[in-house]
């Protein structure tokens, strides 16, 4: 008797941890769940695409462990397939094309590694995750890729996931102590394009070029849309023309996009890309043609443009090339095999005039000054070149400030880059200034509160304080306002807005109307591929509860699929017509898209009533 209960004593207090479940043994499941029941055989092996995950029939207690997975994955396309432990996730490939691990116990979302240094699309690879004390590891064929210090937990749900490439899995199984499972419910749909019939779009599209109806067909509008611009513009509270269409490109150079734009005294100056596309997978190879900053000007209020300027004709050969032909800070998406160090740390463009009648441009390529309203530039080739810059990447609002006491000053968000890819926004707001006409440029940051993770802020002055618009970025999609004056250590005066979206919250454009003496953002609204003009009152700053003065346009959903813009930030008013001008590009995702311009009164009132009238 005694025997039998000290053994009993021991067995109750010493747990084994050597239980092993084999889920997926050659193909054949025998003991695990799949989610959203898409997993098909194939010869030794089943195979899902999509958002659908398959776990294992127990989980893991408190205990060392050892899953391993014997998997091939098709493609390395940004597609998020997943090894899945608890809310946590080790990714094989991130839309960022970086390893990855995601969840509450990695809420920096750190990216850990190149896919293609451990796995050779369909070629199947040895998958192990091990935990010892509080370490776990992360193996490929035998080759360590990550550890990272994890709790000692209950993990109720170990699974697989394919996501957006197509995967199979020869072998599965867990070893340690397991536990009853708690398998979760699909809370998250990965939509899986079609890439082949977004290709087919895009040739349709492009078979327009030159057409008549070129124009309305990158701007995607239906019919009941263009009547309301008709009526609109006969009404003349707004109108929506093309600036720059892609008529005759070089090469696969399809993609205009990403304008801003700045007014000095008549002249209307427009700066935007000519590049593939904003999406690689269905857009073309970028080459020696592929341009970050184009210029095109206007005398007679947008009517009229001249033909885009290549900015980098200005440029030395040795700097126009510095690292490649492709930017520093875009070689990841358009030239991933290039990992020269060398280039300018800037991304996106910013634009705007001094006070001494001079233009300056910050972009991709460098910072530019023109002289003469943008006929002519000169290359600042100093600025923010990257054995001048230190710290992370700056990318740059739409508005470059001169103002009196400061100088000049460009507002922009600090992207941290891993292994050539930008990775994380730090959570303060840049600012720069330059005291020598752009030619060199000093750091400063504004901290912000946790909550706010800011982006591509446009920026004006007024009444004494910088007044900003910003996307607020994930997972908060919704853009902020802020207030605050150079040189201050933190923004306080920082709050969400009404302006929040599901997908991709994008730039805006916010002024001071002088007729309605209200601030104003038109917002592009991705979500559903519209645009918006918003307004609030400076003494009701505080409460961040902007009107709502109705919809300016509307095009055909599908971002980054079937339909891409808008882009609207970088806007400029031209008081003596009593208008502004809005600048926003529209078209497919891998090109061809087309700048468009805008118009519409500064008499929101009137503007507003019109809209939002049934007639």
């Amino acid at each position: 008797m005694r025997r039998f209960t000290f053994f009993l004593c021991a067995f109750l207090t010493v747990p084994v941890f050597a239980d092993k479940l084999v889920a997926i043994r050659k193909g054949k499941i025998e003991a695990a769940t799949g989610v959203a029941h898409r997993w098909e055989e194939g010869k030794g092996y089943i195979y899902s695409t999509g958002s659908h995950y398959i776990f294992a029939d127990k989980g893991i207690g408190q205990s060392d462990f050892t899953v391993r997975a014997r998997l091939m994955l098709e493609q390395l396309n940004g597609s998020a397939a997943a090894f899945v432990f608890g809310d946590d996730k080790f990714g094989f490939e991130g839309g960022h094309r970086r390893m990855f691990l995601q969840g509450p116990r990695f809420t920096s979302g750190p990216t850990i590694g190149e896919p293609m240094d451990f796995i050779t699309p369909g070629k199947p690879f040895e998958f192990v995750a091990a935990r010892k004390g509080n370490v776990l590891t992360f193996v490929i064929d035998g080759k360590e890729v990550f550890r990272t210090p994890y709790d000692v937990t209950d993990i109720r749900a170990i699974g697989l996931r394919p996501w957006r490439t197509t995967m199979r899995i020869y072998d599965f199984s867990i070893e340690g102590n397991l536990i009853q499972a708690k398998i979760p419910t699909l809370t998250a749909v990965s939509k899986l394009r079609s890439w082949e019939k977004s290709l087919a779009v895009r040739r349709k599209l492009q078979a327009q070029s030159g057409n008549p109806g070129f124009s309305n067909a990158l701007l995607g509008a239906s019919a009941g849309q263009l009547e309301i611009l008709e009526r609109t513009g006969r009404a003349g509270v707004m109108e929506v023309e093309p600036v720059t269409l892609p008529t005759n490109p070089e090469g696969e150079n399809d993609h205009h996009g990403w304008p801003v734009a700045t007014m000095i005294d008549d002249t209307i100056i427009v700066v935007h890309r000519i590049m593939p596309g904003h999406n690689p997978r269905v857009s073309g190879e970028a080459d020696t043609n592929t341009t970050y900053a184009a210029i095109v000007r206007s005398n007679d209020g947008g009517k009229t443009w001249s033909m885009p300027y290549d900015v980098r004709d200005c440029m030395l050969p040795e700097d126009r090339n510095r690292g490649g032909f492709i930017p520093l800070c875009h070689r990841f998406k358009f030239a991933p095999a290039n990992r020269s160090p060398l280039g300018y740390k800037l991304h996106l463009n910013g634009l705007g005039t001094t006070r001494d009648g001079a233009v300056v441009l910050a972009t991709d390529h460098g910072v530019f000054r023109s002289e003469d309203k943008g006929k002519t530039w000169k290359h600042l080739r100093m600025a923010f070149r990257e054995d001048r810059h230190e710290g992370p990447f700056a990318y740059v609002g739409p508005r470059i400030i001169d103002d009196p006491k400061h100088g000049l000053l460009i507002f922009a968000h600090h992207t941290i880059y891993r292994f050539r890819r930008p990775v994380d926004i730090a959570r303060e707001l840049a600012v720069y200034r330059s005291r020598d006409r752009g030619e060199s440029w000093e750091k400063t940051a504004l901290k912000l509160p946790e909550w706010c993770k800011p982006a591509e802020p446009d920026v004006i002055s007024h009444d004494g304080r910088f007044v900003a618009i910003v996307r607020n970025q994930a997972p908060a999609n919704i853009l902020a306002q802020m207030r605050f004056g150079f040189g201050e250590a933190e923004i306080t005066d920082v709050a969400n807005t009404p302006m929040k979206t599901m997908v991709s919250v994008d730039t805006s454009a916010i002024c001071f109307n002088p007729m309605s003496r209200r601030y104003e953002v038109v917002q592009s609204k991705r979500e559903d591929m519209s645009i918006h003009l918003w307004s609030i009152a400076p003494e009701e700053w505080a409460s961040a509860k902007w009107r709502h003065e109705g919809r300016l346009l509307k095009r055909s959903a599908g971002m980054y699929e079937f339909a891409d813009g808008f882009h609207t930030g970088g806007a400029v008013m031209d008081e003596g017509r009593g208008v502004q001008h809005v600048f926003f590009y529209a078209g497919h995702p891998g090109g061809p898209a087309g700048v468009f311009r805008m118009t519409r009164t500064l008499d929101t009132p009137k503007l507003s009533a019109f809209l939002n009238s049934d007639d």
